[in-house]
């Protein structure tokens, strides 16, 4: 949301409907337009094998490949993003606009490091070719790059990039599979590897944005590793939102309710499809929240801390922080209010064409179910952002915890009880949490001043432990090989 709220206070700024409608239509396309791309890239895949003769059980791989690399690679690298975002913002703030591209390459560095063995053990235990192997393994480790390289890109405003770049990586990825089945490839083979070397084009035209964008800097890889030991609360908070969003479809994929794709691959497609289908009812919610939050309520917040940085009178910023407040709680009141028309009528209508559609009564009525606790998951996702927007890291951690842990045990009370159920567990884990955290945001607000004035170091703080010690003896190592290269560098210093 970095990059794209400068440009929204700049569409919306020019008043009328116009500019509302562009405002939306931008952050929807933004926000969203990845996603949709790759629904229909799936889709579509799906169709080519279809057309090509491809057996029923090869297009379930093929979708099994894709649902493993998207959901690991996703949970995998939210751990790191939210403290990148951070780190990202920092050097933005602190100009020091040279320490991102070494990050970066240091965060993909350790995620591929942990990522890319657990991987290739996994797939040494399916039997499949070595060919679908090596492909479903360059896909699983490119997607795990594409999302660090995502972050790096919104936060200077290549929102539009993004978007083409998926366009490019989506068209490049279906005339491969296509040119590979038509030359006689393994179908399953021939898709993976269309799918991948398309979102490896991606990559390159992502890495190059990235290179223009920010300077070269050093070779220190170990140059986050201070923000990391000051900032590691945010590494559990992205894994554990991961856990939570995807924790109850691990429950049904570990009961007797799963589907064996492959001795060691399951999934649960009785969950699994309603519960996809669900997820695309939270769009507009997301897009009314980045909009929401990036105009109104950012200039309120700004007002906020300006009345406080720049000598305002305590009446001043008494005032300031009650119109902060009435935004952001008006800004959450509307978007739980569009969503939950949205889930309505998602229930009423979408519920019965999807039954038309494929769907069976019980698949049905756990997508309705989960309507409502995707609804509630976003009310939650919501609040986690609002409570970092104000340095409430603790807060934050705390709510995935919780979601985390609520959304296995109640999937777990869900299973037991017969599919009728089924969804309810995921949705009282959302009702839960989000109470949790309005509360909790309530309570952060009411003692805002303490945290604004109090909790803050009188002192700069020393650099000081292993991870700190790490990067120095690091960055000495490298102005050590620097001067070496460059005597005369040396010399004139």
């Amino acid at each position: 949301m970095a990059g794209i709220g400068f440009e929204l206070k700049k569409v919306f700024r020019g008043g009328g409907v116009f500019a509302v409608l562009r405002g939306y239509s931008l952050t929807a396309v933004v926000t969203e337009g990845p996603m949709v791309l790759m629904i229909v890239l799936l889709f579509t895949l799906q169709r080519l094998l279809a057309d090509s003769g491809a057996a029923y059980r090869v297009r379930e791989q093929f979708l099994f490949f894709m649902t493993y690399a998207m959901i690991f690679s996703l949970i995998l690298a939210d751990t790191v993003l939210l403290f990148f975002d951070r780190f990202i913002s920092d050097c933005i703030y602190g100009r020091r606009l040279e320490d991102v591209l070494p990050a970066f390459c240091g965060l993909v560095f350790f995620l591929l490091l942990a990522g890319a063995p657990a991987a290739a053990i996994y797939l040494h235990t399916l039997p499949v070719s070595g060919s679908v192997r090596m492909a479903a393994g360059l896909l699983f480790c490119v997607l795990l790059i594409l999302w660090v390289q995502m972050s790096c890109l919104s936060a200077v405003k290549r929102y539009g990039y993004l978007l083409l770049g998926f366009v490019a990586g989506t068209v490049t990825a279906l005339v491969l599979a296509w040119a590979f089945l038509r030359g006689g490839m393994d179908p399953l083979a021939a898709a993976l590897w269309g799918t991948a070397l398309g979102f490896l084009v991606l990559l390159f035209l992502y890495m190059g944005q990235l290179l223009a964008c920010y300077p070269a800097g050093s070779w220190n890889l170990l140059v986050f590793f201070p923000a990391l030991q000051r900032y590691p609360g945010l590494l559990l908070t992205g894994l554990l939102l991961g856990l939570g969003l995807y924790g109850h479809n691990f429950v049904f994929w570990a009961s007797d309710a799963r589907v064996r794709v492959f001795p060691t691959g399951v999934c649960c497609a009785r969950y699994d499809v309603p519960a996809f289908f669900a997820t695309l009812t939270i769009l507009p919610m997301l897009v009314q929240f980045v909009v929401g939050l990036e105009t109104r309520f950012a200039r309120r917040h700004r007002a906020y801390f300006d009345a406080i940085l720049y000598g305002g009178r305590l009446e001043d910023i008494r005032a300031a922080k009650q119109e902060m407040e009435t935004a952001l709680y008006a800004e959450l009141a509307h978007m739980l209010q569009l969503q939950f028309i949205v889930a309505v009528a998602s229930v009423a209508f979408l519920g019965n064409f999807l039954q038309t559609a494929g769907l069976d009564e019980t698949m049905a009525g756990t997508f309705r179910l989960l309507c409502f606790g995707y609804c509630l998951y976003g009310l939650v996702k919501c609040g986690i952002v609002v409570l970092l927007y104000f340095d409430d890291r603790a807060g934050a951690c705390r709510a995935a915890g919780l979601f985390a842990a609520l959304s296995a045990a109640a999937s777990l009370v869900t299973l037991a009880t017969g599919p009728d159920t089924w969804g309810a567990g995921f949705l009282a884990a959302g009702a839960v949490t989000g109470f949790w955290v309005l509360r909790r945001l309530r309570r952060y607000l009411g003692e805002l001043e303490y945290h604004v004035f109090c909790e803050q170091p009188l002192f700069e703080e020393p650099r000081d432990g292993v991870l700190c010690r790490a990067e120095e003896h690091l960055a000495r190592a490298d102005r050590a090989f620097a001067q070496r290269r460059h005597p005369r560098e040396k010399y004139r210093e």
